[in-house]
């Protein structure tokens, strides 16, 4: 995954945010054998573990901006062309994007990478950029790992151009190794020894930094991957009602009904957050697979004890304000909830300060959720299992960010036990 850019590059771009992502530029051709104008090239590189849509993604140069298209599968490259014919005369294939509006020039140039306005990766030659001293004729400059630094050291001349093909790899085993491996000292290491409300701030600012924000449509993918089954790669574990179900078989697929999943909001949008930009309305930490007709019954319940069957959901039950899930995934409904309070505190621009609540009248258009305690009581009742051990690795990866009360339970107790005990 990313880390911050270099100072040059802050000075040089301003003060536009940077942020960590998955895509990388992984190899150019800049100073052409033939003709500039027919034969430059941008590779970019998928290192995640999901297919990104390059929709909102751009290149751009010192004087020019390329807008992509298209989506970009997990571990591929695509290539990015000025000409196609010029292209296939060189390589003898044709490129996968042509018609590259930038001229990138052989005595100095960058290309740098954005999502929106957001700069995501950058790459620059013969000291246009200070320190920056590649130079290359004839031959692509190429990156030499997906372990990304930001600098220099990362890229090399090749002895032969490759596009569309090189030496980057992603683990996606979800397994802790990889892009979602963590050193859990190091990552917390701001927060150990705190207690009360100055772990709870340690750990909001522990948690924000490093938070990639995607798009409300990726939570699709990223759902594939993250609540995965693991008996059965083809499917996805549904929160709700536990069931392994094909994840193909979603809202607004072709064929999709009633039985069909669709995404829940475990912190219920309309409590805080109804707007699709706002980055709590896409944090893959709070949202999971369910069956299409038991999200619609949950709503925007609070979280309670009590109430009638819900019918469709096993050992599910539910009242005209509250929603008590099964056993089996009442700890990971409270740590999801913990999570969004935590990491909610009003400093993002764009969202509220989430508030967990004692009562459960909570109303559309309220920034708070209930019941604390009864959450309390969930979190001590079922413990993290592999799956959200896991499902948090795999959120690491994608997003950058992890929930702390997966992985370090006593938290919980430390934060919110005086007021429950």
């Amino acid at each position: 995954m990313k880390i911050n850019k270099l100072l040059a590059f802050a000075l040089f771009f301003g003060s536009s945010g940077i942020s960590q992502a998955d895509l990388l530029i992984s190899e150019v051709l800049y100073d052409t054998p033939g003709t500039d104008s027919q034969e430059e090239w941008v590779e970019i590189y998928n290192a995640g573990c999901v297919d990104e849509s390059l929709s909102g993604y751009s290149i751009s140069d010192n004087s020019s901006t390329y807008y992509l298209s298209g989506t970009l599968s997990s571990g591929d490259y695509i290539t990015v062309a000025k000409n196609s014919s010029g292209f296939q005369s060189m390589y003898g294939s044709s490129p996968d994007i042509s018609g590259m509006t930038l001229s990138l020039g052989n005595s100095g140039d960058w290309v740098e990478l954005k999502n929106g306005s957001t700069s995501v990766d950058l790459v620059a030659w013969e000291n246009k950029i200070s320190g920056w001293s590649i130079t290359a004729t004839h031959e692509s400059i190429y990156r030499m790992s997906s372990t990304d630094t930001d600098s220099v050291s990362d890229w090399a001349v090749s002895n032969g151009d490759t596009p569309g093909t090189g030496p980057l790899s992603t683990d996606c085993s979800g397994s802790g190794g990889g892009l979602g491996g963590v050193n859990e000292a190091e990552y917390y290491n701001d927060a150990i020894g705190l207690t009360g409300s100055a772990l709870q701030v340690a750990l909001q600012e522990i948690i924000s930094n490093g938070h990639v924000e995607h798009s409300y449509s990726d939570v699709w993918t990223a759902l594939q991957y993250v609540d995965e089954d693991p008996g059965n790669t083809d499917n996805v574990i549904l929160f709700y009602t536990g069931r392994s179900h094909d994840k193909d078989d979603r809202d607004g697929q072709p064929g999709f009904d009633n039985q069909s999943w669709n995404r829940e909001h475990i912190w219920a949008k309309s409590l805080g957050f109804p707007n699709e930009g706002q980055r709590g309305y896409k944090d893959y930490h709070h949202i999971r697979p369910t069956d299409k007709t038991v999200n619609s019954s949950r709503g925007n319940k609070d979280f309670d004890d009590g109430g009638s069957a819900q019918g469709e959901a096993a050992d599910t039950y539910t009242d005209t304000n509250s929603w008590e899930p099964r056993d089996a995934v009442k700890g990971d409904v409270a740590r999801m909830i913990f999570y969004m309070e935590t990491r909610y505190d009003g400093s993002d621009n764009d969202m509220p300060d989430l508030t967990i609540v004692t009562h459960t009248d909570t109303d559309t258009g309220d920034t708070e959720i209930g019941v604390l305690c009864t959450l309390y009581s969930w979190h001590a009742l079922d413990e993290v299992d592999s799956f959200e051990s896991r499902r948090n690795d795999r959120i690491h990866e994608l997003q950058g960010n992890r929930n702390p009360f997966i992985d370090n339970e006593q938290w919980v107790e430390e934060i919110w036990g005086s007021q429950c005990n």
